[in-house]
């Protein structure tokens, strides 16, 4: 390379020699700037909300081809925080991207607000997304920090109670609170819910015993119509 680069500056190449050379070193340049920036994994924030697929995802790439970007991609330790569909929209489309690092105090607030009602969730998926949201915050030491951030700026949402999370979800609090007890004692079923491949009342079914579902089944059919619309 540095040899290379001595022949260009001293004039030894050739004209078409020198323009050959240039164009392999940017290939080489932006290659390396790819493999290095692009290749971002998702936030386990970001991982809670299901992925776009089929007619969805391809209208969001549609979109982005005719008319490029129009929110960042917002990172955050590395990883993509939110806009992984974009993301990914972008990679298959070859369209420009743009990031933004989120500077705020509080992921858990600032996702939750940015997708939680803006997609077509069932009542059980959110109350499930809420549920493992508070999860994941208090595992990772945000809980107090997300009260001093309230305190001073007004932003972070309430999520110490089952009440304050039923509120952010718009699920009942018995939903809430059965999700609650999912992500805690089943985590891998609730994965499955809030990527919409299981209802939140068939996740819960599931960790019945079949002598407490004969008991439920008169009661049930109330919360399964709440938790799917």
């Amino acid at each position: 390379m540095r040899i290379t680069i001595c022949l260009i500056t001293h004039g030894i190449c050739t004209k078409e020699k020198k323009i050959e050379i240039i164009l392999l070193l940017n290939e080489i340049i932006f290659d390396n700037y790819s493999e290095v920036n692009m290749n971002y994994e998702l936030h386990p924030l970001c991982t809670l909300f299901p992925r776009m697929t089929g007619t969805e995802f391809d209208n969001l790439k549609n979109d982005i081809t005719e008319n490029g970007l129009r929110q960042p991609i917002m990172l955050h330790d590395g990883m993509i925080l939110d806009g992984g569909n974009r993301y990914q929209a972008c990679v298959e489309s070859g369209a420009q991207m743009e990031f933004m690092e989120y500077t705020g105090e509080d992921p858990v607030s600032f996702v939750l607000s940015a997708n939680l009602h803006r997609r077509h969730l069932s009542s059980g998926q959110q109350a499930t997304i809420v549920a493992a949201a508070t999860n994941w915050d208090s595992a990772h030491g945000h809980g107090g920090n997300r009260k001093n951030v309230a305190a001073v700026q007004g932003e972070a949402l309430h999520l110490e109670t089952v009440a304050d999370r039923a509120a952010l979800s718009g699920a009942t609090t018995r939903t809430q609170k059965d999700a609650d007890k999912l992500v805690k004692e089943h985590p891998e079923l609730a994965k499955q819910v809030t990527s919409g491949e299981k209802s939140l009342y068939q996740a819960v079914k599931e960790t019945k015993p079949q002598v407490e579902l004969e008991e439920d089944d008169s009661t049930d059919l109330a919360q399964l119509a709440s938790d799917l619309q």
